[in-house]
């Protein structure tokens, strides 16, 4: 799985049930379409720890969007 596809399968579950809205989540306008449209696009280890704060991801969950990222 990529990135991308991690990140909607959260992202939608949190949005459909009303856990956050977009704007709760922290991430920028150019981070959202660059995932959206980039399939080698990874958000930075900030972003996705606001968001995954937003959007009330587990632990697991956490590490499975940090795993991506290229320290």
């Amino acid at each position: 799985m990529t990135f991308a596809q991690t990140f909607f399968k959260y992202y939608d579950r949190a949005i459909g049930s009303g856990v956050c809205s977009f704007s709760q989540t922290g991430i920028g306008a150019s981070n959202f379409i660059s995932v959206c449209t980039d399939p080698d696009f990874v958000m930075d280890r900030d972003t996705i720890l606001r968001a995954s704060k937003a959007m009330r991801l587990s632990e697991e969950e956490t590490g499975d969007l940090l795993s991506f990222v290229k320290e």
